[in-house]
This record gives structure tokens, sequence and C-alpha cells, in this order.
């Protein structure tokens, strides 16, 4: 089981955008409080971060303690959802799934208006234009 967490101190938007990509997902998400990366890694070998960054949020996914994806998210559009909810999230730039998809539930999207998309709670649908940022995202499975 994959976790979503957030830095130590999150701002209330990350705090709700990883909850909601939590659920999304099928994941557990938890508050960090103080929390190490060690300590996380000792929860569960893959988790995700979500973090506040001077450029804006960050999104990490390690596995074995090692960061093995790094996007910045260039930018976030919160929609009402009408209709049914999807229980998927949708990538729909392939070297962003060839890096996500070992490591999280991911497929892929031919579907318009962001990187990565999912539906949160409370109606909402999520649009993510994502960017690689820290380490360079590789092939799947290398950073």
């Amino acid at each position: 089981m994959t976790v979503v967490t957030t830095s130590r101190k999150a701002a209330p938007e990350v705090r709700s955008l990883a909850k909601d990509l939590a659920f999304a997902l099928g994941y557990a998400f938890f508050t960090r409080g103080k929390m190490g990366l060690h300590e996380l890694n000792s929860i569960d070998t893959s988790f995700l971060i979500l973090s506040t960054e001077p450029a804006g949020t960050r999104m990490q996914i390690f596995s074995s303690g090692e960061p093995v994806a790094d996007y910045l998210v260039a930018n976030l559009t919160i929609e009402d959802r009408t209709g049914t909810m999807s229980n998927e999230v949708s990538v729909t730039d392939q070297s962003v799934y060839d890096v996500m998809k070992p490591y999280i539930r991911v497929a892929m999207s031919r579907e318009k208006g962001g990187t990565m998309i999912f539906d949160g709670t409370r109606r909402r649908r999520y649009l993510l234009g994502l960017k690689p940022y820290g380490i360079q995202c590789g092939t799947a499975g290398t950073p």
C-alpha cells in the first residue's frame, strides 16, 4: 500500500490536494507532523509527498526511501465534477506515465485539460499541469 502525505507544515490547499489525490488513488493519507523520510519509509517503502515550493506545489514519489519522480504543479484547475465520478487517476503525457506507472496507480488517457486528471471528494475534478522539477525524471524506474 502506498501512502500520500504532505510536507511538515503544509498549506491548507496542499493538504486538501493531497487528501483528494490519496482518495482518487485509493491510498492512505496521513498527517506527517514531525515524521522524517526515514520514518515514512518504515511505514511504507513507497510514498508520495506534496509540498509547497517558492515556484508552486511540488509532487515527489519515493520508492525505498529514494526519490523516483519529482514534478512541479505548474498549473492547477479545480472544476465542479459533472456526471459520474471516475475512479482512476489519468495521465495524458506518455513520459509522465512511464515514470509514474511502476510506483502509483495511473492510467494513460487522451483527455484534454492537464497532465494529471482525477476526481476528488465533494464533487471536485482536478486538472494538474505537471513539469519535471528537482531530480530529472527519466524513463520508467530511473530517476
